[in-house]
């Protein structure tokens, strides 16, 4: 395994390592790569030992059914048979346990981090993939599959082990029922499991897991639609008339862009919802401020705005020998000592069928790029020239 795939496993060997910034912005950098989970060499080097024996005790809940303390699992067998029960299944919770890291003063803060949220429809569909999930030795049949389909050595053991990260929450699903006390799934990252009342499955590999894996993609695609058909109006975003400048050049973690559907996005694309409506704003620097040249709010046709968007917003990833490296990172966008700042910008407001707001930031002068969260993107000229188009440049 190389150094950068020992990087992207993550954590110390002998303890829970805190997930500071830097961290936090390689995951999001890295999300879409993958590293290959179930070989002995990958965890060899990268996983600590896993305790085996007994399942751990199922966590003191509140009154939302979610855990108000965590236990790790640490381990990977158990009995055979469904994850939950699925008759009688009335919602789904996902449930957020905000863990000691948080406080790091480094740290971005995040609106609701640690609220509850509930699925009251598709529960059925969200009980049938956690019943889905993999048991050890069907994931293990799998990897062997794959190998032997790739033409390489079956390996005849495939020993299993966790990360060491510290996430700043701990997730799981919390099923109620009709009748009887709440069926809850704990969401283990760094183990890549998901336990019940000693049953153990796996999520899916790779960098996916530090979301938690298919079944968190699956509840938030679900959770997306179920806030779209009650969301009202959606007004659309209004140009702010005199901006900082020093705000619009991301100085700080309270300096970045606005974004109200990171929370229930997952894996998706930075614009998982169709959009409702755009609001478009030209910007050219007056001092320390902005000063506002133009605007454009558009409600049809919104479909290739989004594909645009989400196109510039979107890390691009190549192999690079034994890893992986982003091609479409940018210094541009990122102020510091002896840079330049921010001459001319555009902003770019996007409103989606849930009524949440993405805020996309265009640098055009001294540089160009795209600012959609931490980081800058090399701004792509289909969408420099749309802009261009709707703002009359």
């Amino acid at each position: 395994m190389t150094s950068s795939a020992k990087d992207r496993a993550g954590g110390s060997r002998s303890r829970r390592a805190p997930a500071v910034a830097g961290v936090l912005t390689l995951l999001a950098l890295v999300a879409t790569a993958s590293f290959p989970l179930g070989l002995p060499e990958a965890f060899s080097e990268a996983f600590s030992e896993v305790r085996t024996g007994v399942a751990s005790p199922e966590p003191p809940l509140d009154s939302d059914g979610c855990p108000t303390a965590w236990v790790d699992n640490w381990h990977f067998d158990g009995p055979p048979g469904p994850l939950v029960p699925s008759e009688g299944a009335t919602s789904v919770t996902l449930c957020e346990l905000v863990t000691s890291q948080h406080q790091d003063p480094l740290l971005p803060p995040e609106r609701d981090l640690g609220v509850p949220r509930t699925l009251t429809v598709g529960v059925s569909s969200m009980i049938a993939i956690l019943n889905a999930l993999p048991t050890r030795a069907e994931d293990d049949a799998r990897i062997r599959a794959r190998e032997k389909a790739a033409g390489r050595p079956v390996p005849v053991d495939l020993p299993r082990g966790c990360n060491a990260v510290g996430f700043l929450t701990e997730l799981s699903f919390s099923v109620r029922y009709a009748g009887g006390p709440p069926a809850v799934v704990r969401l283990d990252r760094n183990c890549g499991t998901a336990s019940h009342a000693g049953r153990v499955r796996l999520l899916d590999g790779g960098r996916s897991v530090v979301h938690g894996g298919q079944p968190v993609d699956a509840f938030l695609t679900l959770y997306r639609e179920q806030l779209a058909s009650t969301a009202g109006a959606v007004e659309p975003p209004a140009c702010a008339a005199a901006p900082l400048a020093r705000r619009m050049e991301n100085r700080t973690y309270a300096d970045a862009p606005r974004d109200d559907i990171r929370r229930n996005r997952g894996r998706a694309v930075h614009l998982p919802t169709r959009l409702v409506v755009v609001t478009a704003c030209r910007y050219v620097r007056d001092g320390d401020r902005m000063r506002l040249r133009g605007r454009r709010t558009l409600r049809d046709g919104l479909e290739p705005v989004r594909a645009l968007l989400n196109d510039a917003a979107a890390v691009r990833v190549r192999t690079n020998g034994g890893g992986e490296e982003v091609i479409n990172n940018t210094e541009c966008g990122r102020s510091g000592p002896g840079t330049t700042g921010v001459r001319d910008l555009d902003v770019v407001w996007a409103a989606d069928l849930t009524g949440a707001v993405a805020e996309v930031r265009v640098w055009r002068s001294p540089c160009r790029a795209v600012v959609a969260d931490l980081g800058g993107r090399l701004a792509p000229k289909a969408l420099l020239d749309t802009l261009d188009s709707w703002l009359n440049r």
